[in-house]
């Protein structure tokens, strides 16, 4: 036959105030906070989900903000593309004016210098920057593109940002494609050919200089308007009249790309829509998940308020218990 100590029995007693006070405390911490899960074992599954959802809404705060800084750096570009249109309409319509023979030369002199400062605004705007980044410049953002000649010193690559999952957008435009053009503007040349020594040709003239060629280079805004300049200056209006396309096409590329600046601006839009849907949907999830049924909880707190009581009272009875009350 066993005996009950009264070290058993008060160690027993401590255990059963211990649970009972326990899962008390535990409701008292989730009616305080309204969450359900306080801690991975309440739900090992849904704090798997917990930690995914507020993993994706890390990712979407990100992706909120390179959205952001693309659409700082394509509406700034909008701005200064603006203006490149304005000072090329500025352009065609001081050519127009002057591509016929009614002005005397005195005049198209006049007319050149307003060209010059046209060409200077042209290129002040080729080398604007947001921040220290230069924005026609590709890659080599801390590289002024263009130098005093309008020749280009940047490169050709894109500056690609990522705005929603696995979704990259190209949020600059390069130099090259804005201000070249795919025409050319035939430049001479001198070359030395040397002639293969097996066709049995004297030592004397295997050095043979070729007459002076063509090459053929790319034609920038820059060319249009320093050639335009210089036909004013020479009193020259086929030159002006012959110029008058290639304004036309710079027109039609500045176009072009605000149109492509315009749809990458819109699915920026999209992509924060998107962004914010995605952000409601897992926040409903979340409160499905983590949130707790009040009635619920403070109907259980309350039950287990009063075991603690009974638990309490219980326990009391039992301590207050003499040796004489046993031998009565």
């Amino acid at each position: 036959m066993s005996r009950v100590t009264e070290n058993s029995s008060q160690t027993t007693i401590n255990y059963a105030v211990g649970k009972v006070k326990g899962k008390v405390e535990d409701l008292q911490l989730k009616g305080s906070t309204l969450k359900r899960l306080m801690k991975p074992s309440d739900d090992p599954i849904g704090n798997v989900d917990l930690l995914s959802i507020r993993s994706q809404n890390i990712d979407s705060a990100q992706y909120m903000r390179n959205a952001g800084f693309a659409q700082t750096q394509l509406s700034y570009t909008e701005n200064v593309l603006d203006g490149i249109s304005e000072i090329i309409n500025k352009a065609k319509e001081l050519a127009i004016g002057q591509a016929s023979s009614i002005y005397a030369p005195e005049v198209r002199q006049g007319v050149a210098k307003e060209i010059h400062q046209l060409r200077q605004q042209l290129l002040s705007m080729a080398n604007k920057r947001v921040g220290n980044r230069y924005i026609f410049a590709g890659q080599k953002v801390l590289t002024r593109p263009f130098d005093q000649n309008g020749k280009f010193q940047g490169d050709t690559n894109r500056i690609n940002v990522e705005i929603n999952k696995d979704l990259y957008l190209p949020i600059n435009i390069h130099g090259q494609e804005l201000f070249f053009s795919s025409a050319k503007k035939p430049v001479e040349k001198s070359d030395v050919d040397l002639t293969p020594p097996d066709l049995g040709i004297s030592p004397e003239i295997d050095i043979m200089r070729k007459p002076a060629s063509v090459e053929e280079v790319p034609m920038s805004m820059f060319d249009e308007l320093r050639g335009l300049e210089n036909a004013l200056i020479t009193d020259n209006p086929q030159i002006i009249q012959n110029l008058l396309e290639r304004l036309d096409d710079s027109l039609d590329r500045i176009v072009a790309v605000r149109t492509r600046i315009g749809a990458l601006m819109n699915t920026i839009t999209n992509s924060e829509t998107n962004i914010e849907k995605d952000k409601v949907a897992n926040e409903t999830q979340k409160s499905k998940i983590e949130d707790a049924d009040v009635a619920e909880l403070f109907g259980e707190l309350h039950k287990e308020q009063n075991v603690l009581k009974a638990t309490y009272k219980a326990s009391s009875n039992l301590m207050n218990t003499s040796l004489m009350d046993f031998l009565r």
